[in-house]
């Protein structure tokens, strides 16, 4: 197995951003094909590195992968396994269709090459933090994760979008710095930035060494969004483009989560002292109780379609820390899983919301009355998708939230009835996430037409009367179901 295919993936993505550039420079020639020509450039680097990632599947699937591309203390250290197999998946396979629905349903108008631009810069990075080994490289990239996401955010450059990128910008600023306190106080007693410094630094019980990772936590929870954290996102995917929304919340939230994942990995096994185990647990979960709390109860007050999903997506970081704090191989697979399993659905989740129905006013459940009985399949699209969310069978969420229990349960220590207590609440949290999907499909789909409401629907670019774009999240949908129905495909990934 060549040990620099990472180091190619990287390379091929950033080409592929700056070429999608480039050919944005061309666009008086295209016409209304602007969008193709742009988005076929980065489809090509982003397929091109999906085979890249496919060839080499095999090798990190035997054995963990550590690589350092030159001999340097100053030198990245990139690490991969088999969790870090799925996400990157994840990135992949969200980052491809994103890229196909933009060239399906972009009009010339839209500026094709930046936003392209920022599609490649978002995966690459993104990739990787997945694959980083140290705190410095973690940090570089998330970096760049933030200043693509920044321009996501206010692509439109509508007062409400440029107002939520600010809020954005600060609060992943403030972040920024005390995850780098963090570090530097790792650093100042430990000698070093790997991620493995830190399980050695938490054997000799060192009080510096557990606030040093609760200030690393607590930096990355800001662009997470966990509580107390949270209040950019809402506003960020209310207000920019639904595409944005599938973009930032499932690869951004979901790629730094597995950063903490990967952060406290090394914990476990080892010799650390169980009372600090026992802390860094009772941190985790109180942020994780917060959060799904946080997220299910501000969804039920939500009348925007989008900002309802906001929320959503913070009760499931809320889920997926709840597995993290277990500090067990079971947590840390029901996490990854999750992350596959949420990334399909809310991605798509997002497309439905763009169809037809691109401004933020638009969103309105009460504007969205009856659409879904004037378009069947669009109505058959959103039930199955509110299903899929709330984690009913054939759905591949069943299994994440079913495994993600399954893990708190079966907690061995002193906390296994703090745990088993958390189980329960998550299961009380995804009974109150039915609340808010089926006012979705009461709205959308069982509601009669509101004659007053938008009359916007799809537009018609195919010989079927749907949009060319609607195959995508169908797709999405299609590769939840069989998440769902063959689960263990997915999971003998990360097992």
């Amino acid at each position: 197995m060549p040990t620099n295919f990472l180091i190619t993936m990287l390379e091929i993505q950033f080409i592929g951003a700056m070429a999608a550039l480039g050919t944005d420079l061309g666009k008086k020639y295209y016409g209304k094909y602007r969008a193709y020509f742009v988005g076929s450039v980065a489809l090509v680097a982003l397929l091109v590195t999906l085979l890249i990632f496919l060839s080499n599947w095999s090798g990190v699937f035997s054995a963990p992968l550590l690589l350092q591309p030159i001999t340097s203390v100053l030198s990245s250290l990139y690490s991969l396994d088999r969790l870090g197999l799925l996400v990157i998946l994840t990135i992949l396979v969200v980052g491809i269709a994103v890229d196909v629905y933009c060239m399906l349903s972009f009009s010339p108008k839209i500026n094709s090459g930046p936003f392209f631009a920022l599609l490649m810069l978002l995966v690459t990075s993104s990739i990787g933090v997945i694959s980083s080994g140290d705190f410095l490289t973690l940090f570089l990239f998330w970096t760049g994760i933030s200043v693509a996401a920044f321009g996501l955010v206010s692509f439109e450059r509508r007062n409400v979008s440029l107002e939520a990128a600010l809020k954005y910008f600060f609060l992943a600023g403030a972040g920024s710095l005390v995850y780098l306190y963090g570090v530097a106080l790792l650093y100042s007693v430990q000698g070093g930035i790997q991620f493995s410094s830190l399980s050695s630094l938490m054997q000799q019980n060192s009080s510096t060494g557990l606030f040093a990772l609760v200030m690393v936590l607590a930096g990355l929870g800001t662009e997470v969004a966990i509580f107390p954290f949270h209040t950019w996102l809402p506003d960020a995917y209310g207000s920019a483009p639904a595409l944005t929304g599938a973009l930032h919340g499932r690869v951004v939230n979901e790629t730094l989560v597995f950063a903490m994942l990967k952060i406290v990995q090394p914990l476990v096994p080892s010799t650390v002292p169980s009372s600090v185990v026992h802390g860094i647990q009772l941190a985790l979960i109180g942020f994780a109780v917060g959060t799904m709390f946080v997220g299910n109860f501000g969804a039920m007050g939500q009348n925007n379609l989008r900002r309802m999903l906001a929320f959503s997506s913070i009760a499931q970081i809320g889920y997926i820390l709840a597995a993290i704090a277990t500090l067990t191989p079971l947590g840390f697979i029901a996490a990854a899983f999750q992350i596959w399993n949420h990334g399909l659905v809310k991605s798509n989740f997002f497309m439905l919301s763009g169809i037809g129905r691109d401004r933020y006013e638009e969103t309105d459940l009460d504007k969205m009355k009856g659409i879904g009985r004037k378009n069947k399949f669009l109505g058959v699209l959103y039930t199955a998708s509110s299903l899929a969310m709330v984690g009913s069978p054939p759905f591949g969420m069943f299994w994440g939230e079913l495994l993600i229990v399954e893990s708190l349960l079966a907690v061995g220590s002193v906390l296994r009835g703090l745990f088993f207590f958390v189980a329960i609440i998550i299961v009380l949290n995804i009974f109150l996430s039915i609340a808010y999907y089926f006012r979705i499909i009461n709205n959308v789909v069982l509601s009669p037409s509101n004659e007053t409401a938008s009359t916007a629907s799809p537009t018609p670019t195919s010989t079927n009367g749907y949009p060319k774009s609607i195959a995508v999240p169908v797709f999405l949908l299609a590769l939840s179901v069989l998440t769902g129905v063959v689960p263990a495909i997915f999971l003998g990934i990360i097992s």
